[in-house]
């Protein structure tokens, strides 16, 4: 058995060393998948991404990098701005928000970057929209003011919490206006807007969940990458409440402490994290589709699907890379 396994790390670290060597941007293996490295046109480390469909992707990060995929490659676009960017909302070609420090909002309206007077210089942590007259916007003000910032169509007001929240909002996702989330910095609750009004909602998968990321699909499940005690775990919510993923120790190393990023869709999941790691939730167990990167360990920082079959991940150096399904050659 020891000698099988030091022949496949052999063959691995082989592998990745041709590859390297070629230019050949793909991987080996991957449990009858590809993750293939793609040109993302930038050297700058990427924070986040999200799409309105499989061709129309963006992908933003540090020092106003903002980078587009059209269907059939990345393009770089200039934001305007020169802060660190670390979060990304498409809503259609014509619509996309980017948000940033130093209270930096972008606006896309499908010909370039535009910067929207938020009323704030404080650090913007996550952006949702579900149209031009429904945006979300996430800031980081610590206990000054707890509450999220809304855009009407018109104007920008804050959105405060019940008197009983005492932390500031972290992260933001929504299935529609009358549904959108919003995780905190501490504490054990999301708060939920109905449409006119929060509510606190706790988190009910186990003692002391701090929520490192928050998505969701538009049929309103919403995934979240938790923090547990120590143990970062993945938690599923759709029409029949909580899902703790399960976390068996043979099912992953190190109980995805590396993890910084997830997204999900129907049964599946996908998390990315430290050293370029990347697994995959099939349903029923963890797989690793991506082990750490021999060869630069560049770390991911966010991941994002347009479909099951289709899915991407940013992260460091501007690395961008998709899983696809594997080549017919």
């Amino acid at each position: 058995m020891g000698e099988n396994l030091n022949l496949l790390n052999v063959i691995r670290v082989g592998c990745l060393a041709l590859l390297t060597a070629s230019g050949v941007l793909t991987a080996c293996g991957g449990r009858g998948v590809e993750w293939v490295r793609a040109d993302s046109k930038t050297t700058q480390s990427l924070t986040a991404i999200h799409g309105s469909g499989a061709s129309d992707i963006w992908a933003v990060g540090e020092l106003g990098t903002t980078i587009h995929w059209d269907g059939r490659s990345w393009s770089a676009v200039e934001s305007g701005t020169s802060v660190d960017l670390s979060a990304v909302w498409t809503v259609g070609p014509r619509d996309a928000w980017a948000v940033g420090q130093q209270g930096v909002v972008l606006h896309w309206d499908g010909s370039r970057w535009s910067r929207v007077d938020v009323g704030s210089s404080n650090r913007l942590t996550g952006v949702w929209a579900s149209g031009p007259d429904d945006v979300w916007v996430t800031l980081d003000t610590g206990v000054m003011i707890r509450g999220a910032l809304h855009f009407d169509g018109k104007t920008w007001a804050v959105r405060v919490f019940p008197g009983s929240s005492m932390w500031a909002a972290n992260q933001v996702w929504g299935s529609g206006p009358g549904d959108v989330w919003v995780s905190q910095t501490e504490g054990d609750k999301l708060m939920h807007w109905t449409g006119s009004a929060w509510s606190a909602v706790p988190l009910e998968i186990g003692s002391y969940p701090d929520v490192l990321d928050l998505t969701g699909t538009a049929s309103g499940e919403m995934w979240m990458l938790c923090e547990l005690v120590g143990d970062r775990r993945v938690v599923r919510k759709d029409g029949n409440g909580w899902t703790l993923l399960p976390a068996e120790e043979t099912d992953f190393p190190l109980l995805g402490n590396g993890w910084i990023g997830v997204w999900g869709s129907g049964a599946q999941a996908w998390t990315v994290g430290e050293l370029g790691t990347i697994f995959h939730f099939d349903g029923e167990t963890w797989l690793e589709e991506r082990e750490e990167d021999l060869y630069g360990g560049l770390t991911f920082r966010d991941v994002w699907g347009a479909s099951e079959t289709d899915v991407w991940a940013v992260g460091e150096e501007g690395v961008v890379m998709r899983r696809t399904p594997p080549s017919s050659s």
